[in-house]
């Protein structure tokens, strides 16, 4: 029988150690004129999720617009097409998944 080697990973054990000058973008003081991503796996009711929760959203908010992705496969990121839209055309994104 073949030793197994066993690696315990530490949620607790503090932030990585950042590798280049990036920061985290300011949040949005209000979501205004806001245009949103909507970024869905296309597992279970994903799409139908992200749809209701823009709509709650935009009760409350003057949200101008979205953007609506639907990923190709649940493990691999937005196509590039749809990644550009994401990052020229949208003020902020929601990712949502199902299962």
């Amino acid at each position: 029988m073949s030793e197994r080697r066993l690696i315990g990973l530490d949620p607790t054990s503090g932030p990585l150690e950042r590798r280049d000058d990036r920061s985290l973008p300011n949040r949005p003081a209000s979501l205004d004129g806001a245009v949103l991503g909507l970024v869905a796996n296309g597992l279970g009711e994903s799409k139908a999720f992200l749809d209701a929760l823009y709509e709650e959203i935009v009760r409350d908010e003057s949200i101008v617009g979205s953007v609506r992705v639907l990923k190709s496969s649940v493990s691999v990121a937005p196509e590039p097409a749809d990644w550009a839209r994401l990052t020229s055309e949208t003020t902020l994104a929601i990712a949502g998944f199902g299962g």
